[in-house]
């Protein structure tokens, strides 16, 4: 009995860890009056509740989770009083930056499926203050902020995995968003007024109708693409080639959008590399439709023709094969 016991408590501290693998960077140099002490628990606080909480009724093998790095840069918020500015205690305000990465199917290398930043981060945080996300209720800004690039990372992994199978996880940053107070939904990183790219208008773009084929681009280029290269070089890199199509044709129906900004920001130096072995037609048509989508990077696609390239070869990964979800 008790070792049926100590196998059910071994399997429960398997399954309670997160999907996502994550590793939490905070960079505090801006930050001028505030002990760091606060900001050593709140790094450690992060890392706890990020690789603990479980987001999906799913069970990842260890190597399965979700690769995901965290960037955070804070500063401590401030107000003016007269003709002085007076730091608010315990408030900051900062900068987010998140990339995710998942295997590329029968290699040792990764793919990156994520990479954005949020320039309107605030939120209030006093030290050893727990960080809870609830399915429930709103709980605190910074839990918001961080429980719902959670379910971001994960969508975009799924619609990599399956058509459109990010679509519950898109749907848990909604209610996320649909719990905050209106004091926080109104503030800039959360509005839905002004047309500067903030957390509001990833979401928006994630559910449109209009960014349909954005999403789509991401299981073509995934699934059908990269994870097929090993198996038909050829025909993935024509998936690869429909895929960025259907970027475009986001791009033209929803110009500027947040979405389309991060895929050619994650893809840029991958895509170089893919066509740098096609075909001189195949070579034209992409870095044609990569410079109207992409046009203040134009330089860069044209070095699929040339071969020069500064991108780095893509890390290998212990996570194992894709192909799972």
């Amino acid at each position: 009995m008790r070792l049926i016991l100590m196998l059910l408590l071994a399997s429960t501290c398997l399954t309670a860890q997160s999907e996502i693998k994550w590793t939490v960077n905070l960079n505090t140099q801006q930050v001028t009056q505030t002990d760091k002490n606060v900001f050593s628990t709140l790094e450690q606080e992060l890392v706890n509740f990020l690789n603990s909480r479980t987001w999906t009724d799913d069970v990842f093998q260890e190597d399965e989770r979700i690769e995901a790095i965290l960037f955070l840069t804070l500063s401590e918020a401030t107000k003016t009083q007269g003709d002085d500015e007076e730091i608010i205690p315990n408030r900051y305000t900062g900068t987010l930056a998140i990339q995710s990465s998942r295997p590329i199917y029968g290699t040792g290398e990764v793919t990156p499926v994520l990479n954005y930043q949020d320039k309107r981060i605030e939120f209030s945080y006093e030290q050893f203050q727990a960080i809870q996300v609830s399915d429930q209720t709103y709980t605190s800004e910074l839990a918001s902020i961080i429980g719902f690039y959670a379910y971001i990372v994960l969508g975009m992994d799924y619609d990599t995995f399956s058509a459109l199978g990010g679509q519950p996880y898109f749907e848990e940053a909604q209610q996320i968003y649909n719990r905050l107070p209106s004091g926080i939904l109104n503030s800039g990183g959360w509005t839905a007024a002004g047309k500067t790219n903030n957390r509001y208008l990833l979401l928006e773009n994630l559910l449109s109708p209009r960014m349909l084929p954005m999403r789509r681009a991401a299981y073509t280029y995934h699934r059908l693409g990269l994870d097929q290269m090993l198996v038909d070089p050829v025909q993935a890199r024509q998936n690869i080639t429909l895929a960025i199509q259907d970027v475009q044709s986001a791009n033209q129906t929803y110009p500027n959008s947040a979405l389309v900004q991060s895929f050619v920001d994650a893809k840029r130096e991958e895509i170089v590399q893919i066509y740098q072995g096609a075909t001189g037609a195949e070579q034209t048509a992409v870095i044609e439709m990569l410079s109207r989508i992409d046009p203040s990077k134009a330089n860069i696609y044209r070095e699929i023709r040339t071969g020069n390239t500064s991108a780095a070869g893509r890390r290998g990964v212990t996570r194992g094969q894709a192909g799972k979800r």
